[in-house]
């Protein structure tokens, strides 16, 4: 967010960050690149209720809604397990 200010207050014309911070400051933005980012978790907390309510949550429709909401993310892939 401080990014995003600082392109408000005009202490830069231009910088590098995020959509969402950009769209709650009503700034222009344009898109330079889409990152990807995996949640590792070792194979011994997998099972735990710690993890399992982790991925409850980020599958829920309402967790998904929210993030959408902010601009910028997709969560086509959220939740997806790989092994």
């Amino acid at each position: 967010m401080s990014v995003a200010v600082a392109v408000l207050s005009s202490t830069v014309d231009v910088a590098l960050g995020i959509y969402a911070a950009a769209k709650a400051l009503n700034l222009d933005f344009i898109p330079v690149v889409t990152e990807q980012y995996d949640l590792i978790i070792p194979e011994i907390y997998y099972e735990s209720e710690n993890i399992r309510i982790l991925l409850e949550t980020i599958n829920s429709p309402e967790f998904k809604k929210r993030v959408e909401s902010l601009g910028g993310y997709s969560t086509k892939k959220t939740g997806k397990v790989i092994i």
